[in-house]
């Protein structure tokens, strides 16, 4: 029978009991200030959870991974209970890592939902730019602390899931036909959002229809858009999507008062976002 060096014992792992672990921390690598105040904030929010990742100790009583989660633990004042292995050779960080990390879009599929890319997707961007209130260029990214977790993704989809699956799924058709892909579906569901709310109406998705040109209204706000959005996708420049959300909305306060002759419009990012106008109903 073949034998091994490791052992593993599960440890209830005390703030007093990490300050101890972190004595044999003399050889890993530098901390990372970011990732640790990342982990703290996890920890004081009750979203860290005791999910079998190990911390590890190498046959010379060295810690070879673990340090930024024992380094939160003590700046929580948290205890979790937590598998220690010890034993590993000496250069066995060099293979930690080398798999692929879980995404959110991974957790939301293992938990049996469906159309898991583009609701994780959506629902960063609606945490990006409602509950942040981002100006950001990008549409995607941002430092690791503002973005949402795993568990915070399938949390707040568990929640919600019963309108987000439909303004994915009519936004993903609008997509499809779109002959000329000027947004992406994702851009597309966050503007539906924001102009319509969790149950947009019929105007909202046919001025989505409008926006990326599957309708054809001339010399309009939608038209004037939708050309900038064309040029800007034919040249290969990208546009601040905050720019493109504040323009759409300003756009569909012009639609929704009967999409009017309208040559030029715009809106500043230094900016909050327009307020959507109520619709007049005749």
């Amino acid at each position: 029978m073949k034998k091994t060096n490791l052992t593993v014992e599960m440890v209830y792992v005390t703030p007093e009991v990490a300050k101890n672990f972190l004595r044999f921390n003399n050889n890993n690598r530098n901390e990372a200030e970011r990732h640790s105040r990342f982990l703290t904030k996890e920890m004081n929010e009750g979203r860290f959870i005791e999910n079998g990742e190990s911390i590890v100790f190498d046959i010379n009583g060295q810690l070879k991974d673990g340090q930024h989660r024992l380094t939160s633990i003590i700046k929580s004042g948290k205890s979790y209970f937590i598998p220690i292995v010890r034993g590993v050779i000496p250069n066995a960080m060099a293979t930690y890592d080398t798999g692929k990390n879980r995404s959110s879009a991974d957790v939301l599929t293992l938990n049996g939902f469906k159309s898991t890319t583009a609701v994780s997707s959506f629902i960063k961007a609606i945490h990006k730019f409602e509950v942040r209130k981002s100006k950001s260029i990008k549409f995607d990214g941002g430092a690791r602390e503002s973005i949402l977790t795993n568990q915070q993704v399938l949390e707040y989809c568990q929640d919600n899931y019963d309108w987000i699956i439909p303004i994915i799924n009519k936004t993903a058709a609008r997509y499809k036909s779109s002959k000329i892909k000027v947004l992406n579906q994702t851009q597309l569901s966050i503007i539906t959002y924001f102009i319509g709310g969790e149950t947009p109406n019929l105007n909202v998705y046919s001025f989505i229809d409008y926006l990326i040109g599957n309708e054809i209204s001339r010399e309009s706000a939608t038209s004037y858009l939708y050309n900038k959005l064309y040029n800007a996708k034919i040249n290969k420049e990208p546009l601040n999507f905050y720019w493109i959300l504040g323009m759409s909305i300003k756009a569909y306060n012009y639609f929704i008062e009967g999409n009017p002759p309208v040559k030029y419009f715009k809106f500043d990012v230094s900016s909050d976002l327009p307020k959507v106008e109520k619709e007049i109903n005749n």
